[in-house]
């Protein structure tokens, strides 16, 4: 009589185990099937900008990220009036160039990686700045002192948002 309660215990626990077995293997394949995307890139940028001799934009730490995903958008910021955050303007990538001008974000320059310097000269910034008040443009002497903000977007995601004081 004693052997007869063994049988149903093994088989109890053989069904177990055989239950997990096909768990994991469901769960190994279901998790495989899942798409997903990269991260965005994390950077610390340090941004300095001067009426004469433009903006000064430099990757300082985190990840390499490429130019090609890169949207810039400088925006007045509250400093110059109540309303100048409404405003914004996206920088074309062919004004931001390294530091002799000769290549730029468009074309020759794939990525912003740690230590890369990348500036906009006075001239380039007046032409890119789509803000429809001058009162709001940097290069206005009355707006020395004032602030606006220069954003980083990684595919529609703020990677890095700095505020900016206007020096002369």
């Amino acid at each position: 009589m004693k052997n007869d309660a063994v049988s149903p215990v093994i088989g109890v626990l053989l069904m177990l185990t055989l239950t997990l077995i096909v768990a994991a293997i469901v769960n190994s394949y279901a998790g495989g099937l899942v798409d997903t995307e990269p991260k965005t890139p994390s950077a610390t940028i340090q941004v300095k900008y001067s009426q004469t001799n433009g903006m000064e934009i430099r990757h300082v730490s985190g990840d390499p990220i490429p130019t090609s995903s890169l949207k810039v958008i400088v925006r007045p910021s509250e400093t110059m009036d109540r309303n100048a955050g409404q405003y914004s303007s996206e920088i074309d990538k062919q004004y931001i160039t390294n530091l002799s001008g000769e290549r730029s974000w468009a074309s020759e320059i794939t990525s912003l990686k740690v230590g890369d310097l990348s500036y906009i000269t006075y001239e380039n910034l007046s032409y890119i700045q789509n803000i429809p008040e001058d009162k709001y443009w940097f290069n206005q002497s009355s707006n020395q002192g004032n602030s606006f903000y220069l954003e980083l977007y990684y595919k529609n995601n703020i990677i890095s948002r700095n505020e900016i004081l206007i020096e002369g």
